[in-house]
């Protein structure tokens, strides 16, 4: 542990990229919990910052031996601009105050930054390994980042018409192959592509003469069509090279575009993707959005894709061409399938390189590279979707061997390239452009209905029931709306943010941080089918969740489905597990008022100062669960339906709650993840094994495995009890073992390897399940619990179920005698 005088603390990361993100612990050992302030430059704020304080952080609460402490994790988040060379992290604490130094800029680029903090990490992380990545990231609009505003940049009319090019476009199609697509291709383009343009060609020296005879028909029938017919084959690059001399002849102060046969162009394409060009002079290339153009890749990127949805290119192209107020998105180089090219440029620099690329492939990105060294950009256009079909000019074979060849050449001459191309799939600007595409596209679908589903952002057996539950939805044709509360600060996000994806059996988009705001604007754009509430556990303002699902409910008619993994309804302690480290037995809720203010256990992401502001808390500092409750309760009464995953959680429910019979369904889990299987009998020995198996807390009776592991080390029993997960406090005694954490899938190998002979589940709570349990059960070997909750429900059906009714280490430790087989009783 890090000290200075009353101030502990220790900074665990440092990122700086587009903002500086500062994570670690703090604590004053009088005064508690720091302030945070970041001061650069000798006293300056930054232009904003966000703070997030309160992180768990048990560890530090016991290395100290203050279980105050336990919430001492923190994370930073602050604006950093360019001309910054000295970074301070302030500490404050009950009017003390401690500077931590942080970091001095060494040079003037973006990786010069070294740490002046010695209670630290060894370096500073990087967000991009370019200065070019920081331009990507900034390349949209902060404000697209919030799903209401992406929206709203796609107008639900109709896009008017484009304005023609200023000047006549020569395209350029060479044709090798690829016979299934040129005649959609040349129908697309004789409808598209007004005659004052130029279409060129290139027969490729095709063995398929059927195809050169169509393409003369075609060159002798549409005066602006030219045809470039080749003896023999010479490859694409040498193709792309003809056309361009016959464009240069044709057209010479026209713009070029390149088309490759196995693409599908939409109405207007034409106007859209030669625009930016004719608009901003210094745009060397532009590129569309497409199923497969790697980092122009729609519904994701860099992998190819399907069409979404298996929609037409007009259906999906006409969501893009509503977009409004975006201007182009600068790439690390533009593709080559559907690519404008700028005259000037082509004057400037020249045409492609064809001595270094052969029969091609990577030409484009030489020509793109080429031109941003003579100050142009390349851009994708945000408003313009194109299908790409693979399978025009190249075999797959040759394709891989091109890839290699060319990759090379390019590393070589542009060392910075693959670097760059990292930096723009991180920042991956034109996502919130993709995510609101999706959205519209889902939302004209009728046949396509979305579940709106909150969780919290943690793990455990409800966050592994939620994957399941959207695999079942998905297979069921639903698209899914997942809402967790957000997990990292984000600047200009309100507190209590959350973070939003759209799930999709084709895709997955994410709004990330956004508010209750942003998933009302996601819930009107797409047809809901049900809303599904699986935990409240983390987010700011349950209440507030509640509200909008009940407007959704009694407004829209929306059904509302509720899923009880755990009693965070009963009692914000969420495990039932009171000031005294007790299952509480759900008391009268006046027992209530003064233990849940100094309860540890109370899940309340709250106000930095607690639970100011929280519903049930009253001004005294006492707590009203009877208002807590009622809350709760008239939520309950909207429910079409509560699910409870055993008749013991259903029976704890109802203590405090009305639940009707006719909205209730019990419905146990399926471990579907894993097979178990017996394992064969144990070998005997002097010492028998007991595996305790899980992650250990409080509520899963971690306490109560210290005292038993106490009482089988006073008795000098030959018990060695073998811990496989993870623990909240260190047991340091020759009769406990902590293996580590496990995956379902290795822990019956594992316990067969140490010879267990008895499995404990030391939890003091009434669970609602238990995926544990199942996971070990079928093992056959004897299993101990407490007669609480649904594990002592199943147990008792079990042969190998041990049912301890007195919840104290004495009367676990005699059960696991009795359990081992060596002996009836240990303890008076």
């Amino acid at each position: 542990m890090s000290t200075d005088g009353a101030f502990g603390y220790f900074i665990e990361r440092v990122e700086v990229g587009t903002e500086l993100r500062i994570e670690g612990w703090a604590f004053h050992n009088r005064h508690g919990l720091c302030g945070f302030e970041v001061v650069i430059d000798g006293g300056q704020r930054p232009p904003a910052i966000h703070v997030q304080r309160g992180i768990d952080r048990h560890d530090v609460g016991l290395a100290i031996g203050n279980p105050l402490a336990d919430r001492s994790g923190f994370a930073v988040v602050a604006a950093l601009p360019l001309s910054t060379s000295a970074v301070v992290l302030r500490l404050t604490a009950g009017g003390e105050e401690f500077l931590v130094p942080l970091m001095l800029r060494e040079g003037l680029s973006l990786r010069s930054w070294q740490l002046a903090c010695e209670r630290g990490p060894g370096a500073v992380e990087y967000s991009f390994l370019t200065e070019r990545g920081l331009r990507y990231a900034a390349a949209l609009p902060s404000s697209l980042a919030r799903a209401r505003e992406a929206l709203d940049r796609f107008e639900a009319a109709s896009p008017e018409r484009e304005t023609p090019c200023i000047a006549p476009v020569t395209i350029i199609v060479p044709v090798y192959g690829g016979k299934p697509f040129l005649i959609p291709l040349v129908h697309a383009l004789i409808e598209t592509v007004e005659s004052r343009h130029h279409i060129v060609f290139i027969d490729d020296g095709n063995p398929d003469r059927s195809i050169t005879a169509f393409l003369i028909a075609l060159a002798t029938s549409l005066d602006h069509v030219t045809l470039v017919a080749k003896p023999a084959n010479e490859g694409y690059l040498k193709a792309v090279v003809s056309g361009l001399e016959v464009a240069t002849r044709l057209n010479p102060d026209g713009h070029v575009v390149l088309l490759n046969t196995d693409v599908e162009v939409p109405p207007g394409w034409l106007e859209r993707l030669v625009g930016p060009i004719e608009r901003t002079p210094r745009i060397a290339s532009t590129t569309p959005f497409t199923n497969a153009g790697t980092i122009c890749g729609f519904p994701a990127m860099p992998e190819d894709n399907a069409p979404f949805l298996g929609a037409a290119v007009q259906d999906i192209d006409g969501v893009f061409a509503t977009l409004k107020d975006v201007a182009p998105v600068e790439v690390p180089t533009g593709v080559g399938f559907c690519m404008a090219l700028n005259r000037k440029a082509l004057r400037d620099i020249g045409g492609f390189d064809l001595a270094a690329f052969g029969r091609g492939y990577g030409e484009e990105v030489d020509w793109c590279r080429r031109a941003m060294r003579h100050g142009y950009v390349n851009v994708a256009v945000p408003n313009l979707y194109v299908h790409h079909k693979h399978g025009g000019s190249f075999t797959s074979q040759e394709k891989q061997s091109q890839i290699a060849a060319s990759g090379e050449i390019i590393r070589q001459r542009y060392p910075e390239f693959d670097a760059e191309v990292q930096d723009f799939i991180r920042a991956d600007p034109l996502r919130p452009l993709r995510a609101a595409a999706v959205v519209r596209i889902l939302g004209r679908s009728d046949r396509l209905r979305t579940v709106l589903l909150f969780d919290h952002s943690g793990k455990g057996g409800a966050a592994l029931f939620r994957t399941k539950e959207v695999a079942r939805l998905q297979a069921a044709g639903r698209t899914v709306l997942l809402v967790r509360p957000a997990v990292q600060p984000v600047l200009g996000m309100p507190d209590g943010a959350l973070d939003v994806e759209l799930l999709h059996r084709e895709a997955t988009v994410r709004f990330p941080a956004n508010d209750l705001t942003d998933v009302a604007a996601l819930a009107k754009a797409l047809p809901l089918a049900e809303v599904v509430v699986n935990s409240l556990v983390g987010y700011r303002n349950p209440e507030a969740v509640m509200a909008f699902a009940r407007s959704l409910r009694l407004e829209w008619g929306v059904p509302l489905r509720l899923l009880h993994h755990d009693y965070f309804p009963i009692c914000p302690s969420l495990n039932l597990i009171d000031s005294e480290d007790r299952f509480c037995g759900v008391p009268d809720p006046e027992r209530c008022r003064s233990c849940i203010p100094i309860n540890a256990h109370v899940h309340w992401p709250g106000t930095d100062a607690g639970w100011s502001g929280a519903f049930g808390m009253e001004l005294d500092g006492t707590f009203d669960m009877a208002a807590y409750r009622r809350a709760w309760q008239d939520f309950f009464d909207l429910a079409d339906r509560h699910v409870v995953f055993s008749r013991s959680a259903l029976g704890t429910l109802r203590r405090a709650f009305v639940l009707p019979d006719e909205r209730v369904r019990i419905m146990p889990h399926l471990v579907d993840h894993l097979m178990v299987t017996p394992l064969p009998p144990p070998p005997s020995g002097p010492v028998a094994s007991i595996a305790v198996v899980g992650g250990i807390n409080v509520a899963k009776g971690s306490r109560m495995l210290e005292g038993v592991v106490r009482l089988a080390e006073a008795q000098a029993l030959p018990l060695l009890f073998e811990l496989f997960g993870n623990i909240d406090r260190p047991i340091q005694s020759p009769h406990f073992r902590d293996n580590g954490s496990y995956t379902p899938e290795e822990l019956r190998s594992r316990l067969a390897q140490h010879g267990c002979r008895a499995i404990f589940l030391p939890s003091i709570w009434p669970e609602t399940y238990c995926y544990i349990l199942d996971e070990v059960v079928g093992l056959g070997l004897p299993v101990v619990v407490f007669d609480m909750g649904a594990p002592a429900e199943r147990l008792r059906h079990c042969a190998n179920g041990f049912v301890v009714p007195a919840v104290t280490p004495e009367a676990a430790l005699s059960a696991l005698w009795r359990a081992v087989g060596q002996s009836t009783t240990v303890c008076p």
